[in-house]
């Protein structure tokens, strides 16, 4: 269990242990990799929506698998992540605004 694995490792150091933990070949003794990062690009290390878990701050915190939220496989998880289809993991164009108001002021 690793959090914030991007503080540790570099991004292909990660990418390669995630690899590792997907290789059966390899992962005799059934081994899991758990953890967080800000690495989105990792996302897509992952063939699978169900491994992958998407927490959300909106009244409260709440932790959501992203099979239950992306239905499909055939689109870039990151890509998703970033542009705002997932909801409520980007900033609002609302709130952004209101930021930058109250910066200028």
């Amino acid at each position: 269990m690793i959090n914030e694995i991007e503080n540790r490792f570099n991004k292909e150091i990660v990418s390669t242990l995630i690899r590792f933990f997907k290789n059966s070949q390899l992962k005799k003794k059934g081994g899991v990799l758990f953890f967080s990062t800000y690495y989105l690009e990792l996302m897509d290390e992952y063939d699978r929506n169900d491994s992958i878990f998407i927490t959300r701050n909106s009244n409260g915190i709440t932790v959501e698998n992203l099979c239950d939220i992306l239905k499909r496989n055939d689109i870039k998880k990151s890509e998703a992540y970033e542009s705002g289809y997932l909801q409520r993991t980007t900033p609002s164009y609302k709130s952004y605004m209101k930021l930058k108001k109250s910066m200028s002021e």
